[in-house]
């Protein structure tokens, strides 16, 4: 999920809410509240952004049995199959009513005659023959924080005969429809085929709030590396967005650094003293976080570029910093840590300084403990998390965060 940084007291529900905050911002998804309900939050996709914004709800089930409307040839409609497959849902944000004949993110194959009518397209939702077999739908809400009751659909039509049956909770409805002609579909849908679609209600469950990528994985199998919404202890305020990477085998969380700059995020050696060389710097634009524990990883180098090289005390080689470092060997290390534009801080207690010679090392907390300023300086001596030692290449100990409000 790619959500772009909105302060936690703006609570979105519409994507011109968006829009207004953040002019400029493109089409894709963001975070949104029914009614600005912080406890009924849903990712939405966000079209048209530049023009009239749309809400959209990305369908994670799309494979070919999920998610579709079919009109089925034959009979008194000759043709072929008319296939609808829909992977985002039209959605009214306040009302939560799909636009079901809306076909923006949809594929259809097929075509036959409703005489007088050319039937090219399905509106969502929908099964329908006419007496040349069965008519087939599906729906597949797993994934979305929302349901449908089976009583939302009917009949419809002439000799009609169908059914709607739910399961999995109210996420998954299977739908068969036939007559002369019939059809299942929302109520009120008359002759639903190409976009005559009716409007289907759906409700909020709440989300399942998944702790770590790996529940992700197991609720959305196929689900790609990127940006997803995650949930501290399941806890629906305390909210945060992971790059969940290898989610097509060990998934792993990171967390995305919105301060990428010069002098932001950066661990440094500084070559000199006894450890000749050039200054090595390495520069973080993810961290490996730990979503349980809260902890940094500060050795993996994953989303981190280095340069320079020294030899530590003339005998270990250096090429790159772990995060939150600063070091240096009778000259002084430099490091920084920016956690704004995220809900995480660093607790006081968890940056010291070791080494030889180290007591003028240094280190300052700004912008409610979420930035950390670090000097490191001895013989050879640093600042870094506690219990760091020689804190270089990928020597890193844990530095463990708190979850705070997000700062801008």
């Amino acid at each position: 999920l790619a959500e772009r940084p909105q302060p936690l007291t703006s609570r979105p529900s519409r994507c011109l809410e968006i829009r207004a905050a953040q002019p400029g911002a493109p089409d894709g998804d963001y975070v949104l509240y029914v009614a600005g309900d912080i406890r009924a939050s849903w990712t939405a996709y966000c079209h048209d952004m530049a023009g009239a914004p749309t809400e959209y709800l990305t369908l994670t089930r799309t494979d070919a049995g999920s998610n579709f409307s079919q009109y089925t040839a034959g009979g008194g409609s000759p043709g072929t199959d008319v296939r609808t497959h829909f992977t985002r849902l039209r959605i009214d944000p306040v009302t939560l009513r799909v636009v079901t004949g809306d076909q923006t993110f949809a594929t259809s194959t097929g075509a036959l005659t409703h005489s007088p009518d050319t039937v090219t397209a399905m509106p969502y939702g929908v099964a329908m023959a006419c007496n040349g077999g069965q008519g087939q739908g599906h729906i597949d809400l797993r994934g979305t924080p929302f349901t449908v009751e089976a009583e939302s659909f009917a009949v419809g039509g002439a000799d009609a005969t169908g059914a709607a049956i739910s399961s999995e909770g109210g996420q998954v409805v299977t739908l068969s429809g036939n007559g002369f002609c019939g059809w299942v579909g929302p109520q009120g849908s008359y002759n639903p085929f190409n976009q005559q679609g009716s409007l289907l209600q759906l409700h909020y469950r709440g989300e399942d709030l998944p702790a770590t990528c790996q529940e992700l994985q197991a609720a959305r199998p196929g689900a790609p590396d990127g940006e997803y919404a995650l949930f501290v202890n399941k806890d629906p305020l305390k909210r945060w967005t992971a790059w969940c990477q290898d989610m097509a085998g060990t998934p792993r969380e990171y967390l995305p650094l919105v301060h990428t700059e010069e002098g932001a995020n950066y661990s440094q050696y500084t070559a000199g003293g006894n450890s000749p060389g050039t200054d090595v710097r390495t520069r973080f634009t993810r961290v490996r976080l730990n979503p349980i524990t809260l902890a940094v990883d500060t050795g993996d180098h994953t989303f981190s570029t280095s340069s320079g090289s020294l030899m530590h005390v003339n005998k270990e080689l250096v090429t790159a910093m772990t995060y939150a470092a600063a070091m240096g060997c009778s000259r002084t290390g430099l490091a920084n840590v920016d956690l704004r534009g995220t809900p995480f801080s660093v607790p006081v207690g968890n940056i010291g300084r070791a080494g030889v010679s180290s007591e003028s090392s240094w280190w300052a907390f700004y912008d409610n403990f979420q930035v950390v300023e670090m000097r490191g300086y001895g013989a050879c001596g640093w600042v870094g998390p506690q219990g760091s030692y020689n804190p270089f290449n990928k020597n890193g100990a844990l530095l463990p965060l708190a979850y705070t409000l997000p700062q801008p």
